[in-house]
């Protein structure tokens, strides 16, 4: 017959204190072997390793609900459960290393470079232009856009970005693109129907912002100063986000962050 060990014995071989091992009881992820009629809990010697385990992936910052069904799994898909969190404490680390470089960049006067963060996937219909070298020179291509948007699908767009491709001689190529809102989510053959967009789902993603002037020439050469000067890593194509109410200012938009997977396809609200 297996030998038993009291809850007292047990905390001393698995180094756990009894009041922990009654949490994992209470959350169903280690149940004593048998329960006495004197209310006694008694392990066995094979429980040792699971309650070292449980243990072990909390200390690794695992939720409760993860360990409870990589605890039932088998084999293969406890492998993945694994490469699931080895890729969430990736981004993790690389989370904590932006918010350090943020952190020992950051000057407590200059209100200019911000971190955001798109926690969702963003749909965004996108157009091409092609419009005259000059400053500001997209607010004609933008407004138009924006008129095209809420005449055919019936929404009012606050907002707008540009992704500047290149410079062609005294012309600028780009897309200018528009996050499409909640209500317009559900309409993608619609959007995708449309000749002159492209929808686009980006990813989720953590973002540097610098807050530029339109009217400024040279706002380029800032942005370039700022990020050397931060050490952050451009992770994808930067955009420029304008306010269709104000568009005298606009907002670099670098990411440096993401999710690390693709963004799903959302029909839903």
């Amino acid at each position: 017959m297996e030998q038993m060990m009291t809850i007292q014995t047990f905390s001393a071989r698995t180094g756990l204190a009894s009041s922990t091992l009654r949490y994992y009881e209470t959350e169903g992820l280690i149940i004593p072997h048998v329960r006495g009629d004197n209310g006694y809990r008694l392990y066995t010697e094979e429980q040792i390793p699971t309650a070292l385990k449980i243990h072990s992936l909390r200390q690794a910052d695992v939720n409760l609900r993860e360990i409870r069904s990589f605890l039932s799994a088998d084999d293969s898909e406890k492998m993945n459960w694994v490469r699931k969190w080895q890729r969430e404490i990736d981004a993790k680390m690389a989370s904590l290393r932006i918010a350090s470089q943020y952190l020992q960049g950051i000057q407590l006067d200059d209100p200019y470079i911000q971190l955001m963060k798109w926690e969702t996937s963003v749909p965004m219909m996108w157009f091409p232009f092609r419009v005259a070298r000059k400053l500001n020179p997209y607010e004609e291509a933008i407004k138009e856009r924006a008129g095209y948007l809420e005449e055919v699908y019936g929404f009012r767009c606050h907002e707008a970005f540009v992704k500047a491709v290149e410079v062609d001689g005294k012309e600028m190529v780009g897309q200018a693109g528009f996050r499409l809102p909640k209500s317009a989510r559900s309409a993608e053959e619609r959007a995708a129907a449309n000749t002159d967009g492209n929808l686009e789902w980006i990813e989720p993603a953590l973002f540097v912002t610098l807050e530029c002037k339109a009217s400024d020439a040279f706002a380029c050469f800032s942005y370039m100063r700022l990020v050397q000067k931060f050490g952050f890593e451009p992770a994808g194509e930067k955009m420029e986000r304008y306010d269709l109410n104000d568009m005298s200012t606009y907002q670099w938009m670098i990411p440096v962050l993401h999710a690390g997977s693709a963004p799903e396809r959302r029909t839903d609200s």
